[in-house]
């Protein structure tokens, strides 16, 4: 059974289409890059898929259930969601900031379980960000605040994650970091769902490939097919030879 299906997804903030009649599939084990030039709908589509807007046409289902109606607390434990900007105005822990990511199961008012201090430390230790559980949020570096959101998104125990720009604002060290964390998750039978901005990182472990283009137009399929040269040069605009394109 797909983790998620996207069926027919349309949706437009004006008179033309941003995004039409957009489908595909991930099953457990994959993990998708989703790739486009600015302004083609990639972080719309992680907002309709998570339920934050509402397509005009089609419909999403998330382990074979349609997210049309669902409880957030249900559209939480089924899929765990990173945006591409964090913001922590108050200074917590980086233990307490990732055992928030446990509020979908038990709720804002009930105290942690010892069952959430297990998927939270679990989360930690899964990421690398263990070393860090003591210090303030507000005093990691990007790198580290990342992976700190990553686990965050962890210990909420979906099966599905999808994050919006990873790999933003971070150096090469923690890009390959993230990367690599991302395609570790998926080879445990996560599917993974990211928005990167470079296609060189989409070939660290990506096997499938989702690539937006201008008024809806689409292509999905595998990451070998999808990031070629002449593929993402009418994605981007450039001409097939520039270095931007090259493996």
């Amino acid at each position: 059974m797909p983790a998620l299906k996207a069926a027919g997804l349309t949706f437009s903030y004006g008179p033309r289409p941003l995004i039409k009649g957009l489908s595909f599939e991930l099953r457990p084990g994959d993990f998708m890059c989703v790739l486009g030039a600015n302004g083609s709908g990639k972080s719309t589509l992680l907002k309709l898929l998570t339920g934050f807007i509402k397509p005009a046409e089609g419909c999403v289902t998330l382990a074979g259930e349609s997210t049309a109606g669902m409880e957030a607390g249900r559209l939480a434990r089924l899929a765990a969601y990173v945006p591409s900007e964090t913001t922590t105005p108050y200074d917590f822990s980086v233990r307490e900031t990732v055992l928030m990511g446990r509020t979908a199961r038990s709720g804002f008012w009930r105290g942690y379980s010892a069952a959430d201090e297990e998927a939270a430390d679990r989360a930690l230790e899964e990421t690398g960000a263990d070393r860090l559980a003591g210090r303030s949020i507000n005093t990691l570096s990007s790198g580290e605040r990342q992976l700190v959101f990553i686990a965050q998104a962890l210990a909420q125990e979906a099966k599905l994650l999808l994050l919006d720009e990873p790999t933003s604002h971070l150096d090469l060290k923690y890009k390959a970091a993230v990367m690599n964390l991302l395609a570790s998750l998926a080879a445990r039978n996560m599917a993974v769902a990211a928005v990167l901005h470079e296609p060189a990182l989409a070939r660290l472990g990506c096997n499938k490939a989702l690539l937006m283009g201008r008024e809806g137009k689409y292509n999905f399929g595998s990451a070998s097919e999808m990031i070629r040269p002449a593929r993402l040069a009418a994605v981007y605009g450039l001409p097939e030879n520039s270095p931007l394109l090259q493996k």
